[in-house]
């Protein structure tokens, strides 16, 4: 298949408190095709665009990418403790984040937003997104 073929999908959740809020889960699935068929795709990042400062230093914060079998079947970021406001933090700082690239058409992907702790206060907060190859 070639490039040509191929078209970037992003996924993009609403800005989430980890220093505040409980865990969170998200689902969604990868577009499918003018005939219905589901597309695979291939995970190329996972980010968050953070918006307030993290203070993470019991516990960092984490977007977790999988299924209902598997929570990281596909990617783990760990956000650490200082991840400053106004960055992004994907996987070039945390580069073993993508675990497992390949989507199988149809998957029901799980994001869980994981919590950060602080031995004295929790903060931080972020945008997290998925971009995928999808054909």
């Amino acid at each position: 298949m070639g490039y040509s073929d191929k078209q970037l999908f992003r996924v993009t959740l609403p800005n989430y408190d980890f220093g505040a809020d409980a865990n969170e889960k998200y689902s969604f699935r990868l577009p499918k095709r003018d005939n219905g068929d589901p597309m695979q795709g291939q995970l190329v990042k996972i980010g968050c665009m953070i918006t307030e400062a993290f203070a993470a230093t019991t516990t960092p914060a984490s977007i977790e990418l999988g299924t209902a079998a598997d929570a990281d079947a596909f990617a783990k970021l760990n956000i650490p403790d200082l991840a400053a406001d106004v960055d992004c933090y994907d996987e070039t700082d945390d580069t073993d984040a993508i675990i497992a690239d390949d989507i199988p058409a149809g998957t029901l992907l799980e994001v869980n937003l994981t919590q950060a702790t602080d031995d004295t206060s929790d903060t931080g907060q972020g945008i997290p997104f998925f971009d995928f190859w999808v054909w």
